[in-house]
């Protein structure tokens, strides 16, 4: 099975800045109210779900939640007014004046005044400014530190664990990222596939690409319509670990979802190390015809399909309006294989021109030796001579001798029977065409004799039996 190019390959680069497309502080899982219905069959993700690690049922939850609840009603920890008026008014200056003027108004504030409950709320605060200031290690104190004073609602201490791993991995701290979605999972009600997107973005950069596969494929089937960064995600860490059937379905579904041209040349090239050539053409036939493919390599690639599919008429006429549009390079190679796309196709006046321009381009003459057989198809002697003799003097020919013992086929059928001769003489020199070379000088030599005895005959007289010399 051959391999996808590198650079088509996902680079640790590209997924880091998948990560940027998360948003901050969004909305996850939380503890939730109420029973969930029982369903008929737990799936592999709601099992392993039901199995992590520390996992708090509803119940043990909901008790957490009542105590917290408890310590918020008491007197001393009432969010006083005063208290209040500064958060309303910090609230407002970060949206009119900017994080630094809303901290400014917190300044003001004595923390060793405060109960626990405000410090809870001052401290969620500084943290959202510390991170508006870009101090997102500071952010991450002050969310820890509003943990810590176990008084919060259980639903705003899940958001801010979470808040707290979305933070890590803008550090590129994977890591603690990975642990901090691990202390969020326990006080989840339910499976996320952020959460598992997350894991799989931190995984990968950490090279453990089984478990990156693992949570992308978790945030994925966790998903009615996942995301195009998700998608895109597990089909390439399915492309990293060489996971071609497994790479192949993702793909469709990116096509289909989000039909952008690199999901269409990703999923050609994947049928094509699945050697499955005719699926690699239709995708590549389908992109074309949307003016998707629109680069050099990509046309190419599309007329070495049809070429390996013998449609060599399709590709000839890829590769002759790619050059003609400025898209395809006008180069040896280019030109070569439009030659051989219209021989394929049985086009031999088309060929002459490309295969013309490829020979003349070409750093050897190797390509006036292919023009020259083309001419000796054709019986066209005079060109085949022109097109050899230019293989001759460019040199660095694989096999020498097939251009001189061509050229001597070419002046014997325009009767230059001694420069014919010197030609299948030089061709000797060549074992591999030493044999027809000898062949066509015995033939030669043949008809000389044939033509001198017949030279030498005295002519028979008028009424003479020719065939009695007496």
């Amino acid at each position: 099975m051959s391999a996808i190019p590198r650079n088509l390959r996902p680079a640790a680069a590209a997924l880091a800045a998948l990560l940027l497309a998360l948003p901050l502080f969004s909305s996850v899982a939380d503890a939730q109210e109420g029973d969930e219905a029982e369903a008929p069959q737990l799936t592999a993700i709601e099992e392993a779900w039901a199995k992590r690690p520390g996992a708090m049922s509803a119940e043990e939850i909901a008790a957490v939640d009542a105590e917290h609840a408890a310590r918020r009603n008491l007197q001393e920890n009432r969010v006083r007014e005063r208290i209040g008026r500064y958060l309303q008014a910090a609230s407002k200056a970060i949206d009119e004046d900017g994080a630094e003027a809303a901290g400014a108004l917190l300044d003001r504030l004595s923390m060793d005044r405060m109960n626990e409950h405000e410090k809870a709320r001052i401290f969620i605060f500084r943290g959202f400014v510390a991170y508006q200031e870009g101090e997102t290690e500071k952010a991450i104190e002050y969310f820890r530190k509003a943990l810590a004073e176990q008084i919060l609602p259980v639903k705003d201490e899940t958001r801010l664990r979470f808040n707290i791993a979305q933070l890590y991995a803008g550090l590129q701290d994977w890591e603690k990222t990975i642990e901090a979605i691990d202390a969020w999972m326990p006080w989840a009600r339910e499976p996320d596939p952020l959460a598992y997107y997350l894991k799989a973005i931190a995984y990968f950069q950490m090279d453990k690409f089984d478990e990156a596969i693992e949570n992308a494929e978790a945030a994925v089937d966790l998903s009615e319509e996942p995301k195009e960064g998700w998608l895109q995600l597990l089909a390439a860490l399915y492309i990293q670990k060489e996971d071609y059937d497994n790479a192949a379905p993702v793909l469709e579904e990116l096509v289909l979802l989000y039909p952008k041209k690199v999901y269409w040349v990703q999923l050609s090239l994947i049928y094509g190390a699945r050697e499955q050539y005719p699926r690699s053409l239709a995708v590549q036939q389908v992109a074309y015809a949307q003016g998707l493919l629109d680069e050099d390599k990509e046309l190419r690639r599309l007329a070495r399909s049809y070429l390996f599919s013998n449609m060599p008429y399709q590709g000839a006429k890829v590769l002759e309006k790619g050059i003609e549009d400025g898209i395809i390079e006008g180069d040896a190679e280019s030109y070569e294989m439009l030659a051989n796309s219209w021989i394929a196709a049985r086009e031999y006046e088309k060929a002459l021109p490309p295969l013309d321009h490829a020979a003349e381009l070409s750093e050897d003459g190797n390509l006036y030796v292919r023009l020259g057989q083309v001419y000796l198809q054709r019986e066209d002697w005079e060109n085949a001579i022109d097109a050899l003799d230019k293989a001759v003097q460019k040199g660095s020919l694989r096999n020498p001798g097939t251009a001189l013992l061509l050229l001597g086929i070419s002046s014997y059928n325009i009767g230059k029977t001694e420069a014919a001769r010197r030609y299948f003489v030089r061709a000797r020199a060549d074992e591999k065409t030493r044999a027809s070379a000898d062949g066509w000088l015995t033939h030669l030599d043949n008809e000389a004799r044939a033509t001198a005895d017949a030279s030498a005959a005295p002519e028979a007289a008028p009424g003479a039996d020719a065939s009695n010399p007496t």
